[in-house]
Formats: structure tokens, sequence, C-alpha cells
């Protein structure tokens, strides 16, 4: 194998390395988006109880295909509750369930606004202690 040419040097390490820092941003960013679709939920929720009856008096009817947008509230909140939750505990399926929120909340309108970054910081973050040998 030929010499390398004068003034090569080795590459740097690789930009794409877990970074330790990302991991509370992550958890930050996630807690927002717990708050975010769990007032969604927790209004969608309101509004099918006066739907149902159950408080208030006067009510108007709606349709119950008006209540599918709770219906993916209520699982968008879930699902984003269960990330957070792996990513506090450090748990082996953290990852995945952050991507898989950051994915399903970017399915919004807003939602790119936090799906996004959650999405890249899930992509990126070092989640899970480094073993020691």
């Amino acid at each position: 194998m030929p010499p390398p040419p004068p003034g090569y040097s080795a590459p740097g390490p690789s930009i794409w390395a877990p970074s330790p820092g990302l991991r509370t941003f992550l958890l930050v960013v996630l807690i927002l988006n717990d708050l975010v679709t769990g007032l969604f939920a927790l209004f969608g929720l309101l509004a099918l109880a006066d739907y149902l009856g159950l408080i208030g008096s006067d009510h108007t009817p709606g349709r119950p295909e008006d209540f599918v947008l709770i219906a993916v509230f209520v699982l968008l909140f879930v699902l984003s509750l269960a990330a957070t939750i792996g990513v506090a505990r450090r748990a082996s399926w953290a990852r995945v369930t952050a991507i898989a929120a950051g994915v399903a909340v970017s399915l919004t309108c807003l939602g790119l606004v936090l799906g996004i970054p959650i999405l890249i910081a899930a992509s990126r973050a070092l989640i899970r202690q480094p073993t020691r040998a």
C-alpha cells in the first residue's frame, strides 16, 4: 500500500457518534410533548364527558365520528408518556418508543415543531449507560 500523500491527516471522529448531552434535551422535548398532547387529550375527554351528559346539563349532541380526534390525542399522549418514562429510566426500548412518538406527533399540524427535535435527539442521544469492560 502506498504511503499517504503529503499533508494528509487521519479523519477525525465520527460526527454521528452518540451524544450524551442530547438525552437531557430529548427528555425536555418529550415532556413538552407530554404537556401539549396531554392538554389536548384532557380537553377532548372533557368534551366527551359533556357529550355523554356526565358533566353539565345543556349540551348539543355531536356526531360520534367527531371524537376520533380525541382518541388520536389520547394515543399520542400515551405513546409520548411511555417514551418519556423509557428515556428517563434508560430502558432498552426507549429509543424505539421515542422515535415512534416523534413520528406520531409529526403527523399533526403543529407536531413538526416538536417531532423533528424528538426524532433527531432520539436517533443520536446516548440513552443507555455505556457498559464498563
